[in-house]
């Protein structure tokens, strides 16, 4: 079994030497593709930063959707603890309010 593996490595050492092709690495060829794998990273790295700046900018919540949520959190509370529930009624209220003179201050 190994003398046809030995045939079959001294055919292919043969047909290499006869295009004039060696086993040896080009090295010129590998530089281009150190290069161009070089380059597809910084790019792809550059990429990935552009979309985490711009994910940090957005807010996950807008001022007016807490204070809906707030406003919806002190009605269930107004039954049980008016006092508190009033408190939160009026800080939805509040960030309502903020949220919108906000939006037409920006403007």
């Amino acid at each position: 079994m190994t003398s046809e593996r030995q045939k079959r490595e001294e055919e292919i050492e043969r047909l290499l030497s006869g295009t004039g092709l060696s086993r040896e690495p080009d090295v010129a060829f590998e530089e281009k593709v150190r290069k161009a794998t070089a380059a597809i990273g910084e790019k792809e790295a550059r990429r990935i930063q552009k979309t985490e700046r711009s994910g940090r900018l957005k807010r996950p919540i807008s001022p007016a959707t807490a204070g809906v949520w707030l406003l919806v959190l002190g009605v269930g509370l107004a039954f049980s603890m008016p006092n508190v529930g009033t408190l939160v009624i009026l800080c939805g209220i509040g960030a309502i309010v903020w949220a919108n003179f906000w939006k037409s201050s920006k403007k």
